[in-house]
């Protein structure tokens, strides 16, 4: 990938500690044990194949053979969503043309069902937004009235 994606991929199958560490500290490292993934298979062969790539500027991730096949995603702090959004439609594209330049292939794309995805929570558009919003003095005086607003 090129300009502000260009990044390194790092394989979890022989990663090195520090890197390990790194990426745990930076909150970018999933791990096995989810015993909902074990039961649906989908650690099999656990770390093999899997790896995590990542920008520069940590802005850009792709998770490869988490819980779906590829997880892109887009993200910084701050509030500009239009530049977190350009960014992710920019990766999705590259990262598209990647995989179909490896392997002549596209993203499984079903005509009823959408983006076809391990997750059913995901099936269609496999697009999935989050938001985390710091709200300064808001537990300032303790997490029941936080709770008790958003029970409103």
């Amino acid at each position: 990938l090129e300009g502000n994606l260009k990044g390194q991929y790092y394989p979890l199958l022989g990663m090195n500690e520090k890197v390990r560490q790194r990426l745990v500290d930076d909150h970018f490292l999933f791990m096995s044990g989810d015993p909902n993934l074990k039961v649906a298979g989908m650690e099999r062969d656990w770390p093999e194949g899997r790896g995590i790539y990542h920008n520069k500027d940590k802005t850009f991730l792709v998770w490869v053979n988490e819980e779906d096949q590829t997880r892109i995603i887009s993200m910084q702090k701050g509030g500009d969503v239009r530049e977190v959004f350009a960014r992710l439609a920019k990766g999705i594209q590259a990262v598209g043309k990647s995989v179909k330049d490896a392997s002549g292939k596209d993203f499984l794309l079903d005509e009823k069902y959408g983006y076809i995805h391990s997750c059913p929570t995901n099936l269609g558009t496999g697009m999935r937004a989050s938001v985390h919003i710091d709200l300064p003095g808001w537990t300032a005086e303790g997490l029941d009235k936080p709770q008790a607003r958003c029970e409103e």
